[in-house]
């Protein structure tokens, strides 16, 4: 093959004579016949390589020149895709492909020694889905006689093209087919997230089609953050599938649902997903809920509406753009059945008085204080130690703090109603990052 796309690399193909033309139209037909054929593009080029002696093969669009059907005369086919993966790795190849890509029609380059090679473009639904690739060597050609005439260096390049129709025809209608074997597992997978299953069994049924190793799973949950929308949950769907391909998934309405396997650890999935959706490692653009782990099929539903309500909570709770586990929720999980989160949070603020009415910097210090205080089970020594002050600093803020709000924190009902009151304003999580400066 030359190191250039030679100019004008398609020949006009002058008419061939009657016998090689009754020739081809056979050829022609055989081809057509593979329209409907199980084994898809393989097929074809089975057939180019029997019937005319060539190497053929079937090469993706896409960057990753994936072969996806090669054959070749007395060569086994795992070893004839071997081979031109070697050959596609040549950056002369990957001009050629480009040329053809961007051209859209076919090409006669010249190969390696005396050989020569026709690139076609597979068109599937309007675009360039794959290039169909047959050659042959004119000084050595194993062909029937018919197509061995005085335009034989014609042959390869009709029947290449008419191949790559038929090829167009095997990739849509197998398009077709997944996006249809797709969309059942989709409904599937929702019918038993959503409880939907008419019986044992037939959870069972759905679970064994999905492949779903159902005990110690978990459901992970993601959802964007602004109007990041559908895109970008597409895009995270594609993410998923390349780190972890067993893993079933489904795109709910505005959220990306996943049911996490035991052994698959779904903080680090959930950070490799939503890292690759940002650059420079910036925050995350969604959202995302954990359930908890589940005994039998049963539980897909309760941990798949344990990590929705966890999204609904971070979100509460101005945790966005993380992971969030259920069980670490805590008394938030009974926060979630308060219908108007406003409800909540003006109990705490009457709850704590004027010790949250304040912006002063002081009146911060005593709130953490007494969330640090809460933290370390109401020990004003570990809380001295944690915040690096005098356990009397913590004495005289504490006091402070009880002035403030009129709380008692010798009364039991009092702690209870402080701690709940800080949990719904976020100080208990405040608490546990950092200290004073001493």
């Amino acid at each position: 093959m030359a190191d250039q796309v030679p100019t004008g690399t398609r020949r006009a193909v002058t008419d061939p004579p009657a016998e090689t033309l009754r020739g081809l139209v056979l050829l022609h037909r055989r081809i057509s016949g593979l329209a409907a054929a199980d084994d898809g593009p393989v097929a074809v080029t089975r057939l180019l390589a029997a019937q005319l002696g060539a190497v053929a093969a079937v090469v993706s669009a896409d960057e990753s020149r994936t072969v996806l059907a090669a054959s070749a005369p007395g060569v086994d086919e795992t070893r004839a895709a071997a081979v031109l993966r070697a050959e596609l790795a040549e950056p002369r190849w990957c001009r050629v492909l480009d040329a053809v890509h961007r051209g859209g029609r076919a090409v006669r380059v010249p190969g390696r020694g005396t050989w020569v090679r026709v690139v076609v473009p597979v068109e599937v639904a309007g675009e360039n889905a794959a290039v169909l690739v047959a050659e042959e060597d004119p000084a050595h050609r194993s062909r029937p006689a018919a197509l061995d005439g005085s335009a034989a260096d014609d042959v390869l390049l009709l029947a290449a093209e008419h191949a790559a129709t038929i090829v167009g025809v095997l990739l849509g209608r197998e398009r077709v087919l997944a996006a249809a074997a797709g969309q059942v597992r989709d409904d599937l997978l929702s019918g038993l997230l959503l409880g939907r299953a008419r019986s044992t069994s037939e959870a069972a049924q759905w679970a064994e089609h999905l492949g779903l190793d159902v005990p110690g799973a978990r459901v992970l949950v993601l959802v964007p953050d602004g109007a990041s929308g559908a895109g970008l949950l597409a895009t995270a769907r594609d993410r998923l599938a390349r780190l972890v391909p067993d893993v079933p998934a489904v795109l709910r309405d505005s959220e990306l649902v996943a049911v996490v396997p035991e052994g698959v650890d779904p903080g680090e999935l959930a950070e490799r997903v939503a890292s690759g959706l940002v650059r420079g490692g910036g925050p995350w653009p969604l959202t995302v809920g954990l359930g908890r782990a589940v005994d039998d099929l049963a539980g897909l539903a309760r941990s798949y509406d344990q990590a929705r309500r966890t999204v609904e909570a971070a979100r509460r709770l101005g945790r966005e753009g993380r992971l969030v586990r259920f069980e670490d929720l805590g008394v938030h999980r009974l926060l979630l059945q308060v219908p108007d989160p406003e409800d909540a949070r003006v109990f705490a603020r009457e709850v704590l008085g004027r010790l949250v009415d304040g912006s002063s910097e002081r009146a911060g210090e005593l709130v953490r204080t007494l969330a640090r205080y809460f933290r370390e089970d109401g020990s004003p020594q570990r809380t001295a130690r944690a915040l690096r002050v005098h356990p009397n600093t913590v004495g005289y803020r504490l006091r402070r703090a009880e002035e403030l709000s009129g709380l008692v924190l010798d009364h039991y009902s009092d702690r209870l109603a402080a701690q709940v009151a800080l949990e719904i304003l976020g100080y208990m999580d405040d608490a546990t990052d950092g200290a004073d400066t001493p």
